[in-house]
């Protein structure tokens, strides 16, 4: 375990981004229950004037849309409730990023090239301004805070600053989302 001095303070990162996991996993778990309702009035005990194969195909349909909402979508959904986002926290000598339920980074300052960006996402006919800090490790690998809401957004200057970048945003152009670093 690295010692990297006292505690200086603790940032939240990607909450929007966590928040559309979370309506992702919400649509998991709701997503059986049309299925499940079709395989039920097709069904011959339903209204009668179903079928076999129509109960049988949303049946099927609802037991595996069922298993994806019990393997990801209520497990996303707990972990969304029981910790809300990812946390950056400062240290005198390093920073650690953690996903509570996923991932987690740790890193010196001088290990880690800080980038306050802000880029322009093609988006519905339009630009949609992206502020994000990029945070890229001397093997190469970058991680993403992101700045989609406002109160992400707000962060980042701040949180730039203390991992050692600039305040203010560097314009990057026009990017497609595929091609920036993925929020951790």
């Amino acid at each position: 375990m690295r010692d990297f001095g006292a505690h200086q303070a603790a940032y939240p990162v990607n909450r929007s981004h966590d928040r559309s996991l979370g309506l992702v996993a919400a649509v998991l778990v709701v997503a059986p229950v049309p299925f499940a309702w079709m395989a039920y009035t097709e069904s011959p005990w339903g209204d009668g004037t179903g079928s076999i194969p129509g109960m049988i195909a949303s049946g099927l349909a609802a037991l595996v849309f069922g298993a994806l909402a019990v393997l990801i979508g209520v497990p996303g959904l707990l972990g969304l409730f029981s910790h809300p986002h990812a946390t950056v926290h400062l240290f005198e000598r390093g920073a650690i990023a953690i996903r509570h339920r996923g991932g987690s980074w740790s890193w010196p300052y001088e290990n880690a090239t800080v980038r306050h960006v802000l880029w322009h996402e093609p988006w519905e006919g339009d630009l949609r301004p992206r502020k994000q800090l990029w945070v890229t490790f001397r093997d190469g690998e970058t991680i993403c805070f992101d700045g989609l809401g406002d109160a992400d957004a707000a962060v980042l200057p701040d949180l730039s600053v203390a991992l050692g970048g600039n305040r203010e945003p560097e314009d990057v152009g026009t990017l497609r989302a595929g091609d920036t670093p993925t929020p951790f």
